[in-house]
């Protein structure tokens, strides 16, 4: 039992190091694609998110767009222009007397609205009806849910009184993305008093639009585990489906040894398997005799005179057939006899098979079938 458990350990340890090693390569290239992908896609967010801002101001702005508003321009010349010239300081006349405000220029190049007479109109309906940040996030929110943009969005108002005095209100559940840096700001009003602010942020997850190669990392990381937990039982399956496995191809490769009967090299030509009369198998390329779990290397010379006898009548041969086909008719009997005692030292301990001389043939034989002979060599 400690043994089998001792074999376990080691597997299981392997298995934890290479599945570890498999999953979290694999991981980490996919969270390097999708880190590039999410840095590609946020310049393009952010476009969108800058356009949609732009659009949810000029719907607060169009909400009040029906007020009536009485004032009296003072210095405001009377000849006009198609574009509206930059102005400062500008002079007021209100409840709290006359004043001359500042506008910087970086303000007015991003005003909503650029026209002086719609400005001067705003101002007057701002400080009556101010915006709502709240209003004014959810109505940026929408605009960018129809662009198919999911984010988290913050609103800053900041207004400056006649008074010079600035007063801030923020939207509401926005307080982690207006940390961050603020996407961009408008300035709304005369005096451009009105900043407004938006600020957006994206989690990371929301660039996960394809849900497919999620659920195969999650898979990988399922199979892993599940590969841990039944470690001993998927490895004892495996054994017995090999081992199996392995039964049938010995039992076909015998089979298959066995309906040759190895006579004709033609018949064996294909293997180079030849089996022999007590079942010991000659493979010819690799230069062996086989018998169960015993094997015996073979000299390329006895092979060639092994398969000369099997493909011979009765497995005898002549010494001048054997000369003839060894040493193209140019051996001796002291050749001959060292290529048969060659021979019979291959065939003991693996096969019952000797050779014999008699009545002047070499013939490859069972041994029950031997009585005293004349042996030459």
């Amino acid at each position: 039992m400690n043994k089998k458990g001792g074999t376990a350990e080691p597997g299981r340890l392997i298995c934890l190091w290479i599945g570890t090693f498999i999953c979290t390569m694999v991981t980490g290239i996919y969270v390097y694609i999708f880190y590039n992908s999410y840095k590609e896609q946020i310049p393009e967010w952010n476009a969108l998110a800058k356009e949609t801002f732009v659009e949810a101001l000029n719907l607060e702005v169009q909400k009040r767009g029906g007020i009536v508003v009485p004032f009296v321009a003072v210095d405001y010349p009377e000849v006009k222009t198609l574009e509206t010239p930059f102005k400062s300081p500008v002079t007021l006349t209100s409840r709290y007397g006359t004043h001359s405000y500042e506008i910087p220029r970086v303000k007015f190049d991003n005003s909503l609205i650029k026209d002086t007479e719609k400005r001067m109109l705003l101002s007057y309906v701002l400080e009556k009806h101010p915006m709502d940040a709240d209003a004014l996030n959810l109505f940026w929110d929408s605009l960018l849910v129809e662009k198919s943009v999911a984010a988290n969005t913050g609103i800053r108002l900041s207004t400056t009184d006649l008074l010079k005095k600035t007063s801030t209100v923020y939207s509401s559940d926005s307080i982690k993305v207006l940390q961050g840096d603020s996407l961009l700001s408008r300035y709304i009003g005369f005096r451009c008093e009105v900043e407004a602010t938006g600020f957006i942020a994206y989690d990371w997850w929301q660039v996960l639009k394809v849900w497919p190669p999620i659920m195969i990392l999650l898979l990988l990381w399922l199979c892993f585990f599940l590969l841990l937990l039944y470690y001993k039982q998927i490895s004892s399956f495996l054994r017995q489906k090999l081992v199996k496995k392995e039964t049938v191809v010995c039992i076909q490769e015998k089979k298959i040894i066995v309906e040759r009967k190895m006579h004709l090299e033609g018949e064996a030509g294909q293997t180079g398997l030849y089996e022999l009369a007590d079942g010991t198998i000659l493979d010819s390329k690799k230069g062996i005799l086989l018998n169960g779990e015993k094997t015996r290397q073979l000299r390329p010379q006895i092979i060639v005179l092994l398969k000369l006898f099997l493909r011979t009548e009765n497995y005898r041969l002549t010494a001048e057939e054997i000369i003839e086909e060894l040493w193209k008719g140019k051996g001796n009997s002291n050749k001959l006899y060292t290529v048969i005692h060659r021979l019979r030292e291959a065939l003991e301990d693996i096969s019952s098979l000797v050779v014999e001389y008699r009545d002047e043939y070499y013939c490859l034989k069972m041994p029950h079938s031997i009585e005293e002979n004349t042996e030459k060599g």
